[in-house]
């Protein structure tokens, strides 16, 4: 009794509006039946004719809709816990035999049956939970129409007596309207016959989906065995991949092994190779160091009777030397006793002359070459100190130094390299790549650094020597 009463409040509430209208139609045709005096306080609503009483009516369903859904689904819910309930227990037992994989096959296929059919009573539960939703909008609507029509009432009441006028005609069309309410009641018991063959097809639906709710806790039960069953063996797939790494690991390890230990066979191999080419060279070169020690032996003799007569040529060769050394400083001592020409100047074995002109690097050497001289090659420490002190403070000076043939490689006019030099500080510089002629300087300072390196077209005095 309580499914068939739910059911009608859910057939009521999935009304359409229409269908709703024509079922208030015929509660009110039968009141108007039953008794014709409720027309006292009658109020003209729309297009037809309801009372107060009606409005009280209508109001009530709302109100009673929402109060029956919130019970109809306390009510399956606690049908759908006990169920669960029941059949977890009834099903336990079951359990304890591992099902065969032909069995979890076809479980699975009702579970899958009987998922498409949770599915399909969650839609229609969703589907009632929307009904409920519109029924309260509409309840909130019908509120505020009452409250407009309540206004609308005293308005109406005026238009009372001119409705009783017409109560006459309304109980002449009364007749034709109880034909048609006739026809609305066939219509309504045929409409009766066919919910009562909906509630039969939903209670099929119901022991369906109970019989579906049973299948399903025995896929649960079996899915958790196949679950355990599946953790046994990932671990045993752990352990034996565990394994499987090692023996990999022992494998290239061996292989490493393998590989190192063929490495040195080949190193050995060609080790001994080598040694027994050079065994065989060494034997050629020993057969050779042989001969060359004969020959060798040869030449030391020879070399040994050369050695011989060179010592005799050497003693005799230092005999003439001392005497050409005392020949040369007697004439040393001679040359230095003779005088310079006029405007010269003696320093040890030469003399010098300073110009007072200027002229470029190379008239100034014809000018020395023209006089049976060149310009000054310095090479030693004094002579530097003597050509300086021929200058007076702010002069410079040619000297026979140059770089014209080679950059960076300076000459002396008589062809010897430079080996001894007092260059200024970061002299020699090419200023412009141009300055291949040496000068010295005349400056006030305690160090000997007075060479520069100028431009020989630049016009300059100049020191000769000879």
């Amino acid at each position: 009794m309580l499914r068939n009463f739910v059911r009608t409040v859910y057939d009521f509430l999935s009304m359409s509006p229409l269908n709703r209208k024509n079922s208030e139609t015929i509660i009110r045709m039968d009141s108007m039946e039953i008794d014709d005096g409720i027309y006292i306080n009658k109020s003209l609503i729309l297009e037809g004719l309801i009372t107060h009483e009606n409005f009280q009516r209508q109001k009530q369903p709302s109100r009673c809709s929402t109060v029956f859904l919130g019970l109809l689904c306390v009510v399956l819910l606690a049908g759908n816990i006990g169920q669960i309930i029941y059949y977890k227990i009834t099903t336990h037992s079951r359990l304890s035999a591992d099902p065969n994989q032909a069995s979890c096959n076809a479980l699975a296929k009702e579970k899958d049956l009987l998922q498409n059919e949770n599915d399909t009573l969650t839609t229609e539960r969703d589907q009632v939970q929307r009904n409920s939703d519109s029924l309260t909008a509409e309840g909130k609507w019908l509120e505020a129409r009452l409250s407009n029509l309540t206004e609308e009432k005293h308005i109406l009441q005026q238009r009372c007596k001119s409705l009783t006028n017409e109560r006459n005609k309304c109980k002449v069309n009364s007749s034709n309207l109880k034909d048609e309410r006739d026809q609305l009641q066939a219509s309504y018991n045929t409409l009766k016959q066919e919910s009562d063959q909906i509630q039969k097809s939903y209670d099929d639906k119901q022991r369906t989906l109970e019989r579906l709710q049973t299948k399903h806790n025995n896929l649960t039960a079996s899915k958790d065995q196949l679950q355990t069953n599946y953790s046994n063996l990932q671990r045993e797939k752990n352990e034996l991949q565990t394994r499987f790494h090692m023996l990999i690991a022992n494998r290239d390890e061996l292989q490493s092994n393998y590989s190192s230990l063929r490495r040195d066979k080949e190193k050995l191999q060609r080790s001994y190779n080598a040694l027994n080419n050079s065994e065989v060279y060494l034997q050629i070169s020993y057969a050779s160091l042989w001969k060359d020690k004969e020959q060798l032996h040869t030449r030391y003799n020879t070399l040994l009777s050369k050695n011989e007569r060179l010592q005799t040529n050497y003693s005799s060769l230092a005999t003439e030397k001392e005497e050409l050394q005392n020949k040369i400083n007697k004439v040393m001592v001679k040359v230095r006793d003779i005088r310079c020409d006029t405007d010269w100047r003696k320093f040890d074995i030469s003399c010098y002359f300073i110009s007072n002109i200027k002229k470029n690097w190379t008239d100034s050497r014809k000018a020395c070459m023209a006089q049976g001289a060149d310009l000054v090659v310095i090479d030693s420490r004094d002579e530097q100190v003597f050509v300086h002190g021929l200058l007076q403070t702010g002069q410079n000076a040619w000297i026979g130094l140059t770089d014209s043939v080679q950059e960076g490689t300076w000459m002396w006019v008589d062809g010897t390299p430079l080996t001894t030099a007092y260059w200024e500080p970061e002299q020699p510089n090419s200023y412009s790549g141009n300055q291949d002629c040496g000068e010295i300087v005349q400056k006030p300072t305690e160090t000997l650094d007075k060479w520069n390196d100028d431009g020989c077209f630049a016009a300059q005095l100049w020191i000769c020597e000879k």
